[in-house]
């Protein structure tokens, strides 16, 4: 789709410099477009009585989940304000992947389906506020994908707007 050729002709190209049109870069970001999907798609499921307007009281490991998106907040943010959009897009991206939905996801898979109420609160918290925050980091390299995730995120905290395109950008 459009997400998938926007990211493949992002990625990878330096300012100033020609893009080499690869095929092969397109459909590995059509596979990335996939995976923003079922990792939405698990995290959502496992939100049920969730409330996404209260902060509940973090574990360790999750509050350093969170210290870690700050940092790629930072960092995005900063290389889209020095204009280093490719190196943007691929902050968020490998963040989103190899962090999020192959780490953290895996991580809490067990304490979600689990009885303790108190750590899944805060899985819950966790996966919700890596989520939404990773929505607006790609948001601008993927904006359909993105808005159409956007669209079944319950209203909290971190979603304040309707519609993702004119949601707060984030802040560490």
């Amino acid at each position: 789709g459009a997400d998938a050729l926007r990211m493949g002709l992002l990625v990878g190209t330096a300012i100033g410099n020609d893009a080499r049109f690869d095929e092969s870069k397109v459909k590995g970001y059509k596979h990335f477009a996939n995976k923003i999907w079922n990792a939405s798609r698990f995290t959502l499921q496992n939100l049920e009585g969730f409330d996404y307007k209260t902060k509940p009281k973090l574990t360790k490991r999750h509050e350093e989940v969170l210290a870690e998106l700050d940092q790629v907040v930072q960092k995005t943010t900063k290389e889209l304000e020095t204009y280093r959009v490719d190196h943007a897009a691929d902050t968020a991206y490998h963040y989103f992947w190899h962090t999020f939905a192959d780490v953290i996801i895996e991580e809490n898979k067990e304490i979600l389906s689990g009885n303790d109420e108190a750590a899944k609160a805060s899985a819950q918290w966790t996966l919700y506020t890596v989520l939404s925050t990773s929505l607006k980091l790609l948001h601008p390299c993927m904006p359909f994908v993105t808005e159409a995730v956007w669209s079944h995120l319950p209203e909290g905290v971190h979603k304040q707007e309707e519609f993702l395109m004119i949601e707060r950008w984030p802040t560490s």
